[in-house]
């Protein structure tokens, strides 16, 4: 692998050893017993030393809640009741007082409901004498302070009350205070010169003022809790907890969850050298896994020539979704089964190829296994679902079909589901919540793949099934271009495509490649479209007036012009490849015979396309069909023997040039070729019939 592949490697296993340290090395940081109830242990596990084996949480809370319910609840009496009687009562007299001399009961009755006190003009009589009016607020002002101190309540359950004095909580009888109701008739009876107005006022007044100490009865309630013991029993040391290949009870669970917090209250976490031996070992089991993903997406991508940055996505990736497991698991808290697993694995298999895919899901599941504590139930899931999916996107060729990849997505994950939940023995709630769990993440994941693949298609210039049906489409701004300005080249090029389709199916290569690069092949030609005769019947008038060499390297040119408008519309570099090989590196004969007949030395190489040799069937079937369809129809044909004749001559002379000596391309594939060329052909340029024309009646 190339050094600064590895240097890629290296990077993304240390940012991800890093996150682990970040995130995960507290939380497992301390032994891990994963068992289950009803697992059949496959070893022994026996105590290091005394502890106590702590009471599920539910029972100890249930205890707890119980017992802070037996509290009997403290009291206290608060100030803040007399203050605000006083300040209601300041703003009432203010009010009274506002007038010298006094306004009328109505307009007193007015100014008070403004302020939110109702009091009838009746009950404001009293209000007319300042004097009077004094002696009624000097004594609701003392009956107030009275009642206050002496505390008042709404309502009490009992014949006694615990009060907080003097910060000891003493037991008071209820007779001691006064309840609100009783209150109201004291209030009215200090004032008898204005008794309606007190009684008017006093719920606006009056309130209670015997309420609970909430500080007292938290204390009450920590101490009452400290006295509930946590736990329930003890475990000695040496003491065989679980046995070996016996099946693990709820009891010796909450045994081992016992231990790991004793653990955790001592301390005892690994040396100093366990945990350097651990981060060592992750960073080379992340490192062999990283490698592996860019080694295979490296040497499968050889013939493409990725450039470095290229495997910079693959990475990416696995970071990402490093960094999605621990948001999920250790900062959100959902199941493991939410994480978008699919996304990446399924985007793999669009971009680069299925096998990929399939590679690229493993090391996904391997990778964030760290994270999950090496659960296995989550990442088995995730994982099947994945490669169920690319299996049967693979059958159904169905890689762009966004809704049905979604679709196949779910049925996996609802099929490996059911089936690990059946096997489990789930509950049907249990059921029930790991099929939402699946259809989140599976919607995740179609969400992640449908901006990933469509943004890397483009960035890496892929040809796709999406994009070259897009080159399909003949609104598509190069074949508009071709068709108004070469038409020539443009009936060719679908003529060539017809063929190239056809045998493309029949030897197993790519047949919408093969269309695509037919039509796009001779793009070029739109440049100078007057030097090619299918575009101009007087081209060879104005190849007369040119050197051969000149018309050579005029003819030659269209390749380059053509690279050059595919690279200008990003058309993708499978297709770029045929527009270049697909003259490879033949003779243009025709001026080269011109050349010869001067008598002159001819340099060959002036005469040459400039290759390389086609690479891919596709490549192949392009330059054959060229050849074969501008024969065909230089020529009368009469019969299926004259193409068969056309067909095996082009191959002939494309074998002895050496033309397909770097393709992977058999004798075989070339005769099923010929086969799926003669129809066509022969559809297209075989001379018909010449019916008679109808007689005429005398």
């Amino acid at each position: 692998m190339n050094s600064k592949y590895i240097v890629f490697t290296v990077a993304t296993a240390l940012i991800i050893v890093g996150i682990y340290q970040i995130f995960s090395v507290g939380k497992f940081n301390y032994p891990e017993y994963n068992l289950k109830e009803g697992q059949v242990s496959e070893a022994e596990i026996i105590a290091p030393f005394d502890f106590p084996v702590l009471k599920p949480a539910t029972e100890l809370a249930a205890e707890q809640e119980k017992a802070i319910g037996e509290i009997r609840k403290p009291y206290k009496l608060s100030e803040d009741a007399l203050f605000d009687a006083f300040s209601a009562l300041d703003t009432v007299y203010q009010a009274l007082c506002a007038v010298d001399p006094p306004a009328s009961p109505d307009a007193l009755a007015a100014e008070l409901k403004r302020l939110g006190y109702e009091v009838s003009p009746d009950a404001l009589h009293f209000a007319q004498r300042s004097s009077q009016r004094d002696k009624v607020y000097e004594a609701l002002r003392q009956e107030l302070s009275a009642l206050y101190q002496k505390g008042l309540f709404t309502s009490l359950d009992r014949d006694s009350v615990l009060v907080s004095r003097n910060n000891e909580l003493v037991m008071v009888p209820v007779s001691e205070f006064t309840p609100l109701t009783q209150a109201a008739e004291k209030l009215a009876a200090a004032v008898p010169e204005a008794r309606s107005f007190a009684r008017e006022l006093a719920p606006q007044l009056l309130k209670a003022n015997l309420v609970i100490d909430e500080d007292k009865l938290s204390d009450l309630s920590q101490t009452r809790m400290g006295t509930i013991p946590q736990s329930e029993g003890m475990v000695l040391q040496n003491e065989v907890i679980v046995r070996k290949n016996a099946r693990v009870t709820t009891d010796e669970i909450r045994k081992l969850e016992s231990l790991q917090e004793a653990m955790k209250d001592k301390n005892a976490r690994k040396s100093p050298l366990q945990e350097t031996l651990l981060t060592l070992g992750l960073l080379f089991y992340i490192l062999i896994l990283v490698g592996l993903a860019n080694h295979y997406y490296g040497v499968q991508s050889s013939e493409e020539k990725l450039p470095v940055t290229d495997f910079l996505p693959v990475n990416l990736g696995l970071i990402i979704l490093v960094l999605l497991t621990v948001i999920n698991n250790q900062i959100l808290g959902y199941s493991n089964l939410v994480i978008p697993f699919a996304m990446l694995a399924v985007a793999a298999g669009i971009l680069v190829n299925f096998e990929f895919g399939l590679l690229y899901g493993i090391i996904e599941m391997l990778i964030i296994s760290p994270f999950l504590n090496w659960e296995t139930f989550s990442p088995i899931i995730l994982l099947l679902a994945t490669l169920i999916c690319l299996v049967v996107l693979r059958r159904q060729k169905a890689w762009h079909e966004y809704l049905m990849v979604w679709l196949y997505l779910v049925a996996a994950s609802v099929a490996v589901v059911l089936g690990i939940g059946i096997y489990k023995n789930d509950s049907l709630l249990s059921l029930i919540r790991s099929l939402g769990f699946s259809l989140v993440s599976a919607s995740l994941s179609m969400g992640g793949v449908m901006i990933i693949v469509p943004y890397y298609e483009r960035k890496w210039n892929r040809a796709t099934k999406q994009t070259l049906l897009e080159l399909l489409d003949f609104n598509h701004p190069l074949l508009k271009k071709l068709a108004t300005e070469a038409v020539g080249t443009y009936h060719h090029s679908l003529i060539v495509g017809n063929l190239t389709e056809r045998a493309a199916e029949a030897i197993g290569a790519n047949p919408l490649l093969a269309r695509v690069g037919s039509y796009y092949h001779d793009i070029g030609k739109v440049v100078n479209t007057q030097i090619f005769t299918e575009n101009n019947e007087d081209s060879p008038e104005i190849h007369d007036n040119l050197d051969p060499q000149e018309s050579a390297r005029l003819i030659r040119n269209h390749l380059a012009e053509g690279i050059e408008l595919a690279q200008k519309y990003k058309i993708p570099q499978p297709v770029i490849d045929i527009i270049r090989q697909h003259h490879g590196n033949s003779l243009i004969r025709f001026f080269y015979d011109k050349a010869q007949k001067s008598g002159n030395p001819v340099p060959q190489d002036e005469y040459r396309y400039p290759g390389p040799l086609p690479q891919s069937k596709e490549a192949v079937l392009v330059m054959l069909a060229d050849i074969v369809e501008s024969t065909t129809k230089a020529k009368t044909i009469e019969n299926e023997e004259d193409i068969a004749q056309i067909i095996d001559a082009a191959i002939n002379r494309l074998i002895k040039e050496n033309q397909l000596d770097e393709a992977p391309i058999t004798l075989k594939d070339l005769m099923i070729v010929k086969e799926s060329f003669i129809p066509v052909l022969e559809s297209i340029y075989r001379k018909r019939l010449d019916y008679p024309e109808p007689q005429k009646d005398e």
